[in-house]
């Protein structure tokens, strides 16, 4: 194999990187706007206070320190009470070995560091809105957890299933609570 060739392998490898960023981009801000779709549904009790808008290059060294914060958040107009919600797609369950079954991997150690700082510094309770399989627009099932609660990068039935709700259907808000 000559130069050009291993050139040529290479480089479609890394397109190939580049390629599943840019799809794995695409179905987070699909079901962010899902997320946010049954919140605005609901116009008279929740508006969007903020929604990070995750822009970055990483080629050029460019790096926003908002994009670290959840995605939305969210203000329930009857007590403007604000919340945080960090959206996260996944196609399917994870098998994980701890448990010998299905697991949601939402994040990593340093991000829930990061999300638990923020609601520390901005007192507003931050909920982990998680969509599975289906599409990103239409996830076969949802979950609503509270960061309290989604404490580990894997989130294990005896949690996620407490916190099942209809993809379909709009938020709730009562007592603190997101449902």
């Amino acid at each position: 194999m000559g130069f050009l060739d291993k050139l040529a392998k290479t480089l479609d490898l890394w397109l190939a990187d580049e390629e599943a960023e840019d799809v794995n981009y695409q179905k987070g801000t699909d079901f962010e706007a899902h997320v946010a779709g049954l919140f605005t549904r609901r116009s008279d009790y929740f508006a969007i206070s903020d929604w990070t808008r995750d822009n970055h290059d990483k080629s050029k060294g460019i790096y926003v320190e908002s994009n670290t914060n959840p995605d939305l958040v969210i203000r329930y107009k009857p007590t403007n009470e604000k919340f945080a919600v960090e959206c996260k797609y996944r196609s399917g369950f994870y098998r994980s070995q701890k448990i010998n079954g299905p697991v949601v991997k939402w994040a990593a150690p340093d991000q829930i560091k990061r999300y638990n700082a923020y609601s520390r510094s901005n007192r507003i309770p931050v909920f982990v809105v998680v969509g599975v399989g289906g599409s990103p627009k239409k996830p076969a099932t949802m979950f609503c957890i509270p960061l309290n609660d989604a404490k580990y990068p894997e989130i294990f039935p005896s949690v996620f299933e407490k916190y099942e709700r209809d993809p379909g259907k709009t938020f709730f808000w009562r007592d603190g609570m997101l449902k």
